[in-house]
């Protein structure tokens, strides 16, 4: 009998220490998690609103490229919107929103295969 209590002590104990370890890796994962977005914030250096920007056109149908001075709209790191000086714009409708790197740069897709590279200007 006393070798049953020592067996089952001993596995109760194991099990406590399992538990034990599981709850401090969901600490430290969180932790790393939570120092990862600490991290991604402060690499955004470009505040919500609108930016000047040169932007790259591409068309692969036509193979036509230009460069052009435009103002674009950022919200949370990303462009959302390309604006044109006479009033058009790009949006959601027309092209993949994409983050900005700490360059200052993003590739964005639009329609029909035509790309957008946008340099935030400083």
């Amino acid at each position: 009998m006393k070798c049953f209590k020592s067996i089952g002590s001993f596995l109760l104990f194991i099990g406590l220490l399992s538990c034990a370890n599981t709850s401090n890796e969901l600490e430290s994962n969180t932790s790393e998690k939570a120092e990862v977005e600490d991290i991604s914030d402060e690499a955004c250096k470009f505040e919500d609103g609108i930016h000047s920007a040169t932007v790259d056109y591409y068309n692969p149908e036509t193979d036509y490229s230009q460069t052009y001075t435009l103002d674009v709209e950022v919200n949370d790191c990303e462009v959302i919107q390309i604006n044109f000086p006479k009033g058009g714009w790009l949006d959601s409708d027309h092209i993949n929103p994409a983050e900005i790197d700490i360059d200052g740069i993003c590739n964005i897709e639009g329609e029909d295969g035509k790309t957008y590279e946008i340099q935030i200007d400083n």
